[in-house]
């Protein structure tokens, strides 16, 4: 694969006012990402998201493409590369962090280089056939209890059977809102929390889930600060409810830290986070390996970035996904799909993408700004 050049372009993707995501960190009302297209030199494109949120990450949708076309591009244009995840190990090697925006741009190579090849991603990485779908869960922001249960009873009617919870925002109390959607819904919904690390200290995370325990809470998400890994690790073990780790693993070192402390039950990979499709495919075979398991997070990608995000779902015996629902939720959220074509959610379930690459291009392409 020779890479002939790299374009970016801006795009806002509007939210549905009424389902802006909520949570210890702030409040996401709006997408301003990156769409990242490579072309080999027969004019293939593979294309990528960088789902910049500095909030987040600390990458805005300005400064990665900056960084793109001033940094990376010079490492990449010009050169070949025998495996998709050379061009990655190249960046990784030359530059600190960057990790949705390296995410793109891997993303990209993948999709590029299963075109080259014919294929989809899938069948080049996968260890099973892919599921045809992959179930959803949502999350549903830090708002009071009535809205709550609005949101809950929404998605509930659209067929989503799994409610992730924003825990730990003020002034909203947790054990009203859970309790609430409880009373209205029943025991049928599988319950999560996520609190985004809003709790500073091991006993309030433990009190904080334990509170919600009466609840029926299937896991608990990231209770603790993202620099505390040693913490949750204390915190998983004073509570009989899985641990899902999230913000505090986004590298392969951050990963081999969590084994050691054994700090989670479960792992929430996707590429944005991780740097790379690559690092997930790499992550995920090393959490199985230690017996445990993966879920797909998210950090509001649209379906260009999700179609990678579902295809590790799909083919990778990693993800238990009849057992753990995924965070694919872009239908949910977005006003219209940024792909042709969309990547289908219907009766809470995600279709998996066809077709070769990801399967998936972007909607607007033809309105590139280069």
């Amino acid at each position: 694969m020779r890479i002939d050049r790299i374009e970016t372009r801006i795009v806002e993707h509007p939210l549905l006012a009424e389902r802006a995501i909520v949570s210890s960190l702030g409040r996401h009302t709006e997408s301003r990402y990156l769409t990242i297209t490579l072309y080999d030199d027969e004019g293939r494109r593979g294309f990528g998201e960088a789902a910049t949120a500095p909030i987040w990450s600390g990458e805005a949708a300005e400064t990665a493409r900056w960084v793109a076309q001033e940094l990376f591009a010079p490492l990449l244009v010009g050169h070949h590369f025998d495996h998709p995840s050379e061009p990655l190990g190249r960046l990784d090697r030359a530059f600190f962090g960057h990790p949705f925006l390296k995410a793109g741009v891997d993303v990209a190579a993948w999709d590029l280089w299963a075109k080259i090849q014919g294929s989809p991603v899938s069948k080049l990485i996968g260890d099973r056939e892919p599921v045809a779908s992959v179930p959803t869960r949502v999350s549903i922001g830090g708002y009071s209890s009535e809205e709550t249960v609005r949101l809950a009873v929404q998605f509930w009617e659209a067929g989503i059977r799994t409610l992730k919870f924003k825990t730990g925002v003020p002034p909203f109390d947790d054990v009203e809102r859970l309790g609430a959607v409880r009373e209205r819904l029943g025991g049928a919904p599988v319950f999560t929390i996520d609190a985004n690390g809003a709790y500073q200290t091991e006993d309030e995370a433990v009190a904080a889930i334990e509170a919600l325990i009466p609840f029926d809470i299937a896991l608990a998400e990231q209770p603790t600060p993202r620099d505390r890994i040693g913490m949750l690790a204390r915190v998983r073990r004073r509570v009989d409810v899985p641990i899902l780790a999230d913000e505090c693993v986004f590298t392969p070192g951050h990963l081999a830290e969590a084994l050691d402390c054994d700090a989670f039950d479960l792992l929430s990979l996707y590429p944005g986070k991780n740097g790379g499709f690559t690092h997930s495919l790499a992550m995920a075979r090393t959490v199985q390996d230690a017996g445990k398991s993966c879920v797909i997070g998210s950090n509001l990608e649209t379906d260009l970035g999700q179609a990678a995000m579902v295809c590790l779902a799909a083919s990778l015996t990693a993800f238990p996904v009849e057992r753990h629902a995924c965070d694919l939720m872009s239908a949910l959220f977005y006003e219209r799909s940024s792909t042709r074509p969309p990547i289908v959610l219907r009766d809470g379930r995600v279709a998996t993408p066809r077709g070769i690459g990801f399967g998936v291009e972007p909607a607007d392409e033809h309105a590139a700004d280069h």
